[in-house]
């Protein structure tokens, strides 16, 4: 992983007020080579289920639709 990703060369695959379905998204996406950040996890928690700050999924732009397929495949659905 790197230290600080580029915010401009980062994309977004997932989206939800769960951060569980975020979370496991992201070992999922990691464990098939895909590197993945986290946003906005901490915030999503603090607000509870509103709704108003959905945790984010991101990957780097050039693995944006590899990643999305995946979680296709998977059964996620981004329900922000």
């Amino acid at each position: 992983m790197t230290d600080q990703p580029n915010a401009d060369d980062l994309t977004e695959v997932l989206a939800s007020i769960d951060p569980m379905q975020v979370r496991m998204a992201h070992d999922l996406l990691d464990g098939s080579g895909i590197e993945t950040f986290i946003f906005d996890d901490d915030s999503s928690r603090m607000l509870g289920s509103t709704g108003a700050v959905p945790s984010r999924l991101m990957v780097h732009a050039a693995d944006a639709d590899e990643a999305r397929s995946r979680l296709k495949e998977l059964g996620f659905v981004d329900k922000a």
